[in-house]
Order: structure tokens, then C-alpha cells, then sequence
């Protein structure tokens, strides 16, 4: 296996456990392949492109909704301390 092959398969390695396991911290920085990837795990860096997209994309939409939540939540009033607390959700 060629030192550039190797790298390339370390690197998408550390990319799929990082996308398996997003909460488990990274191994530590990983070093770049030397060259472009060789034509053996071309197939592989772009599943694991789709997959890092798609993990993204799901990121952007949670990001969306609390950012909705929290504007709903700022809309509240607040009300002076001897104030009764009731919040009518569906009126």
C-alpha cells in the first residue's frame, strides 16, 4: 500500500468514526494526504462527502428550530414579581 493510499484511508477513517460517534472527542488532528486521493478510495471520500453534507444539513435545521424556540420564548412578557404566573400555550 502506497504512503499516499494510507494516508487517504487514515484520514477517511477518522472522518466516518467522526461521523459514527459525534460526541466522542476526535483522536487528536490528523494529517493531511499528501496528494490527491488515489483512484482506490475515490468512491469512499465521496460517501463519506454525502454523509458529512447530510449531517450538516440536519446541524442547519436543528440550528433553525431553537433559533425559533428561542424567539418564541423572548416574545414571552415578563411580568413584575408579585404577578401570578399562568401562560395560556393555546390560547
Amino acid at each position: 500500500m502506497s504512503t499516499n493510499l494510507a494516508a487517504w484511508n487514515r484520514l477517511l477513517d477518522a472522518f466516518e468514526r467522526s461521523l459514527d460517534a459525534p460526541d466522542d472527542p476526535a483522536d487528536g488532528p490528523v494529517e493531511e494526504p499528501p496528494g490527491p486521493p488515489p483512484p482506490e478510495v475515490v468512491e469512499r471520500a465521496r460517501l463519506v462527502l454525502e454523509r458529512q453534507r447530510a449531517s450538516i444539513s440536519g446541524l442547519m435545521a436543528a440550528r433553525e428550530n431553537v433559533a425559533r424556540e428561542l424567539a418564541a420564548i423572548r416574545r414571552i412578557p415578563s411580568v413584575a414579581p408579585d404577578a401570578p404566573v399562568y401562560l395560556d400555550v393555546e390560547g
